[in-house]
């Protein structure tokens, strides 16, 4: 994200500044350019199928032109400013021009640019949509400039958080440490030295350590561990972020005046350690940032949110103040229910599809809120709660019955290696993010070194074990924009009902011509039926355009329910 020119648009932002310039969207020329467009599947389905429907599919220029646009009539400016001598007419002329190479590359690239920034102009409450910029993680908030002149990382050294959660170490996690509460003995011999050695190799920079709020109120074995395990962490290279968690106030009868006191206890002591870098509160309480002031004025401070509030999601001025973004995807039944092997598929297909969106609330929240985001949960394999299952609440969909499909399967092994790209550049365009897990509790086999290790749904929230199973990327590249923006370059692949170890091979089409196969009823059936005699069409363009097309139709409808919080149609979770 450009972040050298001040943006408008935002409260925050001064309308005396004649310098000021509107925030615009354009295509991310580290992920789409001259070099990578030739490696798109499809770009009409990357790009046009996600915009044409905007604004009732039209678009104006700024300064108008007298013109009204839309994917059916692009203006000639589009390519004459692409250096073209001949003018593209539609998002369809370009698209079937570009695939025969008609049109260079570098001219489509421009011309996709001056489209989505066109459409982008002509919405309207760009400011106060996070997703307004959403073209499948290929575009880019630009001229975006904090007033208060934050910094863009948590870290000393500026670079990206790479971390991973310490979970279940202080704050009880049943599914990492098989139901045990740990005494401070057993966490310390749960998190050794050579853990953290073994996480930095990785290319993790920093732990994240859950703790209670009231953890640091009286000095005891509790205080005593963390610093032990903040000082393992320092002689492995980690620095370390602390997550305040807070008891239920209203079923504890736990006066906000004591959780202000118990945080400001925390912050003394993270202004006292080292490698603390930032300290999270348990809540966005005005009263918790204000107990963290009253003791360190320059200490980073993350408070708490998710996507469903991040409307309404507001900081006051401060340059080391930042976003926590939840991104758990497990909260509703479109997330998780599936009661069969196809339907496990096709929900990682929805899972990875998703997953490049949420680019665009990342980069909003700092553009037009100088909000700059930290991820901190939800970041792992889980496609599921299944980690969850025997404990109270918890709903069976048939969603953990098949989960020994997926070990030693070469399509599983694809697709979350395809989710862990997609989900680690997408957190790397804020802050960072940290892992939901390194290990589990009693885990220390020496057979972790392989795809068949991950053979229970709890492994796969441990960066120790899917990095041993080689299903996440190196996490050292994070700031190479390019090498890890191939992941959203193109969307997933539909191939959940194809040939591999768990399915027969997939039967050669029917000749249906315009029509489909009805294997129910054994023929084909027809919109319109077709004259006797049919020009014979190309089979592989038709599967791979129709089960494309409808699986991404299919897609984008859970996204527009998922995105605009409309939960008719879905039952959520407790």
């Amino acid at each position: 994200m450009d972040k050298k020119i001040a943006k408008t648009g935002s409260t925050m932002t001064s309308s005396s500044n004649p310098m000021t310039m509107t925030p615009a969207c354009a295509i991310d020329r580290d992920v789409l350019n001259e070099n990578t467009v030739g490696r798109m599947d499809d770009l009409g389905l990357s790009v046009f199928a996600k915009l044409c429907g905007a604004n009732r599919g039209a678009f104006v220029l700024d300064p108008p032109d007298g013109g009204t646009y839309g994917c059916t009539t692009f203006p000639e400016s589009f390519s004459a400013d692409a250096g073209l001598p001949y003018a593209v007419p539609d998002s369809a002329n370009l698209t079937q021009s570009f695939a025969s190479g008609n049109v260079p590359a570098s001219a489509t690239v421009d011309i996709v640019d001056r489209y989505i920034g066109a459409v982008y102009q002509s919405s309207s409450g760009v400011n106060a949509n996070p997703y307004a910029c959403d073209v499948n993680g290929l575009a880019t908030l630009k001229n975006c400039q904090s007033p208060s002149e934050k910094s863009r990382s948590l870290r000393a050294d500026g670079d990206i958080v790479n971390a991973v959660t310490l979970a279940g170490a202080f704050v009880y996690q049943p599914w990492a440490t098989g139901g045990k509460i740990l005494s401070m003995d057993e966490v310390k011999a749960f998190y050794r030295s050579r853990d953290f050695r073994e996480m930095a190799s990785l290319g993790v920079n920093t732990v994240q350590i859950p703790v209670p709020c009231d953890a640091f109120y009286e000095s005891g074995e509790v205080v005593a561990t963390i610093s032990s395990l903040l000082y393992k962490a320092d002689k492995a290279g980690l620095s370390a972020i602390i997550v305040l968690v807070a008891p239920d106030i209203e079923k504890e009868g736990i006066a906000e005046e004591i959780v202000v006191e118990h945080v400001k206890s925390a912050a003394s002591f993270a202004s006292e350690s080292s490698n603390v870098i930032a300290l999270q509160l348990p809540s966005s309480s005005p009263s918790l940032f204000g107990a963290v002031r009253s003791v360190n004025d320059k200490l980073s401070v993350l408070v708490p949110t998710d996507r469903g509030r991040l409307n309404i999601f507001s900081l006051p001025p401060d340059s080391h103040l930042f976003a926590a973004l939840d991104v758990g995807a497990i909260t509703s039944v479109a997330d998780i229910a599936s009661s069969d092997s196809e339907g496990d598929r096709m929900k990682m297909f929805y899972h990875e599809s998703v997953t490049c969106i949420d680019r665009s609330p990342i980069e909003w929240l700092e553009c037009y809120h100088d909000t700059p985001v930290y991820v901190t949960s939800g970041f792992d394999l889980a496609i599921d709660d299944c980690v969850r299952a025997g404990e109270a609440g918890f709903k069976d969909y048939g969603q953990c019955d098949r989960f020994g499909e997926t070990v030693s399967s070469g399509w599983w092994r694809r697709h979350r290696l395809s989710l862990a790209s997609r989900q680690l550049f997408t957190y790397s365009r804020g802050l960072g993010c940290s892992f939901s897990a390194w290990k589990l509790y009693g885990d220390d086999a020496a057979d972790a070194n392989s795809e068949a290790s991950i053979n229970i749904p709890e492994k796969l929230l441990c960066l120790r074990d899917v990095a041993a199973a080689g299903l996440v990327p190196q996490l050292s590249i994070v700031s190479n924009s390019s090498a890890l923006g191939a992941a959203c370059l193109n969307g997933p692949r539909p191939d959940f009902a194809m040939e591999d170890e768990i399915y027969t091979p997939t039967l050669v089409p029917h000749d249906c011509g315009k029509g489909w196969w009805n294997a129910t009823a054994g023929q084909c059936d027809y919109w319109v039926p077709p004259p006797e005699e049919e020009t014979p069409i190309d089979y592989r363009t038709l599967v791979k355009g129709a089960a494309a097309g409808a699986f991404v139709a299919l897609v984008l409808a859970w996204v527009v329910k998922k995105l605009s919080r409309n939960d008719e149609g879905y039952l959520a979770l407790p």
